[in-house]
C-alpha cells in the first residue's frame, strides 16, 4: 500500500509533532489531535484519533489502539506505529483503509516516553524509560556507563586480569568467551560496559553501579503491581509515573477500546498476556481467542505468538509484575498483544527458544558467531567496533569494542527501518477486521390493525470477536451491554428502550471435519430477534437503534 513518508532515521520529537499535527490539520474528517498528558521536560503524550467522521462519531464506534515508546530506548516500536499511520491517511479511500475507518476508529499514542526517548535519540545513553534519577536520588558508587572514546556508542571493556572471567576465542577474536576450569594458560580478562568509575580503589573489585534512570513505565501498573525489592523498575507507588498514570487514564476513558498493540523490541515475537502468572489460570475462551489472531500476525511478519509467562519468559526466574499488557487486560478487559519488534539472531539463524530459558555457553557462542556473520554479509559490518586500545583514565591501559547495542541489537539499522515495520502494518490492518460490529437484518413492518404495526428485526454482531470482547471484561465489568431504542412511534408491544446482554463472535463456532467439508458446530447465539408492537399512521418513519460501546451502533429506519 502507498504511504508517503521517508524511514531511514528514527524520529525525534519535533518530527514526531510536525508529522500528527499535519495529518490532523489535512485531514480534519478523520482525524483529531490531542495531549494525554504533558512529561516533566515539557512535551506531550500525543494521541491521534482517526475514523471517518461522515459515518459517525470517534465515540460511537470500536477502537482499536496502537501504542509505542514505553520503553524509551525502543525507537523501532515507534517506527512501526508512525508507518502505520501513514498508510491508514495514504490510503483513506483505499481497501481496506477504506472500510475499516466508516466501522472503527484507531487510537495511536506512537510515543508514551518522549523524555526518555528524546535522551536516547541524542546521546550514546542507553536508558529504559524515563530520564528521571530512580530508585536513588544520586549516582551511586561503582560503573558508571559512559562513551569514553567519542565514537557516539557506549560499547564494552576489557581488562587484562590474572584471574580473568574471560578469553579471546580462538575462532574469532571478536568474541570473549567462559574460561574454563583447567585454563591456566595465556591472556584473560574481565569484561565491563564501558565507563568510569565513581569513588574508584586501586586494587578493589569493580562493580556496575545501579543505572541512573530506574523507573520502568512497564512494571508501573496497578495489577499485580509490587515493590522495587520485588520488581526492579516498579517506581514509588503503583501509576507513579505521569506517563503510566496517563495511558491507565487514557484506556479507562476510552470506553470503546477493544484491542491494543502495544509496539516494543526486541527479539521478534508476538506476546500475550497474563504475564504475572500462567496462562492456564487465565479465561481459556480468551486464550483461544488470543491465539487465533496471533496466528495471523505470524503469518504476516514471521513472529511466533507466545504467552508472557508460560512461553515467552518461561523457565527464567522470577515474575514479570506491573505490566501494561496486564492491566489492559485485567484492569480494563482489552484484547492487546506486546509486538517485540526486530529479531536480529532470528534474522543470524539463531532459532528461538521456547519455553525461554537460561542460553548454555555453546548456544550463546553460537549466537554470537551467527551475529557477527550477519552483520558482515548483510550491514557491511557496521554494528560491532574491533577491540581498539584505550588509555583509562583510572585503569590504565584496557581495550573497548563490542556491539553497538543500540543501532543493531536493539534497533534495527538504520537501512533496514522501512523493510521491518511494513509487516506489522498488514497485520494490523487484518486485525482490525475482527473487531466487533452491530447490524440489523431482515427487517420488517405489518399492520395488525388500522393504528397498529408490528416491527420485527435481527440484531447480529457480524464479526470474529464477541461485543465484550473478553471474558475478563465480563468479569471485571467493563463489558456495557447492548442498549435498543425505538423511536417514532408510541410501543404498544415490547419495550421502547431495552438491554439485550451481549452477542458471540463467530469465533466461537466452531466446526470439526473441516477437512472433509466441515460441520458447524453452534455455541452462544450471534443474533437476537426483535420484536414491537406500536401505534401509528401509516407513513410515519420509525427508527431503530442498537449500541454498544465496543461494537459500535446500528441504525435502521422504517416506514410505518
Amino acid at each position: 500500500m502507498k504511504t508517503a513518508g521517508t524511514y531511514d532515521h528514527y524520529f525525534k520529537y519535533d518530527e514526531i509533532t510536525a508529522i500528527l499535527q499535519k495529518y490532523a490539520q489535512e485531514h480534519p474528517d478523520y482525524a483529531r489531535l490531542s495531549s494525554i498528558g504533558t512529561t516533566p521536560e515539557g512535551r506531550q503524550i500525543w494521541l491521534i484519533e482517526i475514523t471517518d467522521l461522515s459515518c459517525g462519531s470517534f465515540e460511537d464506534k470500536p477502537g482499536f489502539g496502537v501504542t509505542a515508546n514505553i520503553h524509551a530506548g525502543e525507537v523501532l516500536g515507534n517506527a512501526s506505529a508512525m508507518y502505520f499511520l501513514d498508510t491508514v491517511f495514504s490510503n483513506l479511500q483505499e481497501e481496506p483503509v477504506r472500510t475499516l475507518l466508516e466501522k472503527n476508529t484507531i487510537y495511536c499514542v506512537p510515543r508514551i516516553s518522549p523524555d526518555g526517548s528524546e535522551l536516547y535519540l541524542t546521546t550514546a545513553a542507553q536508558i529504559r524509560s524515563v530520564p528521571r534519577m530512580y530508585p536513588f536520588e544520586q549516582p551511586m558508587p561503582g560503573l558508571q556507563a559512559e562513551d569514553l572514546d567519542g565514537d557516539g556508542v557506549i560499547r564494552q571493556m576489557r581488562v587484562k586480569s590474572v584471574n580473568g572471567a574471560f578469553k579471546i576465542c580462538p575462532e574469532d577474536p571478536r568474541i570473549m568467551i567462559r574460561r574454563l576450569p583447567d585454563d591456566t594458560d595465556g591472556d584473560f580478562y574481565d569484561v565491563y560496559s564501558e565507563g568510569t568509575i565513581l569513588e574508584y580503589e586501586e586494587n578493589s573489585e569493580i562493580r556496575n553501579a545501579p543505572g541512573l534512570w530506574g523507573n520502568d513505565l512497564n512494571r508501573n501498573f496497578p495489577i499485580s503491581w509490587n515493590t522495587e525489592n520485588k520488581q526492579r523498575g516498579a517506581g514509588s507507588y503503583a501509576l507513579s509515573n505521569p506517563e503510566s498514570a496517563a495511558m491507565a487514564k487514557f484506556f479507562d476513558e476510552h470506553r470503546n477500546l477493544c484491542t491494543v498493540l502495544h509496539f516494543h523490541t526486541m527479539g521478534g515475537q508476538y506476546l500475550f498476556p497474563p504475564g504475572f502468572q500462567s496462562g492456564k489460570l487465565a479465561e481459556q475462551d480468551d486464550m483461544k481467542i488470543y491465539r487465533a489472531i496471533g496466528k495471523m500476525a505470524t503469518e504476516e511478519t514471521g513472529y511466533p505468538c507466545w504467552n508472557v509467562s508460560d512461553e515467552y519468559h518461561g523457565s527464567l526466574p522470577g515474575e514479570i509484575l506491573g505490566l501494561m499488557d496486564d492491566f489492559c487486560y485485567y484492569g480494563m478487559g482489552l484484547l492487546n498483544y506486546t509486538c517485540e519488534c526486530w529479531d536480529l539472531d532470528k534474522k543470524a539463524g539463531f532459532d528461538y527458544i521456547c519455553p525461554n530459558r537460561e542460553k548454555t555457553d555453546d548456544e550463546m557462542l553460537d549466537q554470537l558467531k551467527k551475529r557477527l556473520k550477519w552483520l558482515d554479509e548483510h550491514n557491511n559490518g557496521e554494528g560491532f567496533k574491533n577491540w581498539t586500545e584505550f588509555d583509562h583514565p583510572q585503569l590504565g591501559k584496557v581495550e573497548i569494542g563490542g556491539f553497538d547495542y543500540k543501532g543493531v541489537v536493539q534497533n534495527a539499522p538504520s537501512s533496514m527501518i522501512a523493510s521491518e515495520v511494513e509487516k506489522h502494518t498488514r497485520f494490523l490492518l487484518r486485525e482490525m477486521k475482527t473487531l466487533p460490529h452491530l447490524m440489523f437484518r431482515n427487517t420488517s413492518v405489518k399492520p395488525v390493525g388500522e393504528q397498529h404495526f408490528r416491527i420485527e428485526t435481527t440484531l447480529l454482531n457480524s464479526s470474529f470477536l464477541p461485543t465484550y470482547v473478553t471474558k475478563e471484561a465480563m468479569k471485571n465489568g467493563k463489558a456495557e451491554e447492548i442498549t435498543a431504542v425505538l423511536e417514532g412511534a408510541e410501543v404498544i408491544e415490547g419495550k421502547a428502550k431495552q438491554k439485550l446482554g451481549h452477542l458471540n463472535g463467530y469465533w466461537y463456532r466452531g466446526s470439526y471435519g473441516w477437512g472433509l467439508g466441515g460441520t458447524t458446530v453452534m455455541g452462544t447465539p450471534l443474533e437476537k430477534k426483535l420484536s414491537w408492537v406500536v401505534e401509528g399512521k401509516k407513513g410515519d418513519t420509525v427508527t431503530i437503534c442498537a449500541s454498544c460501546p465496543k461494537a459500535g451502533k446500528a441504525e435502521e429506519t422504517v416506514v410505518l
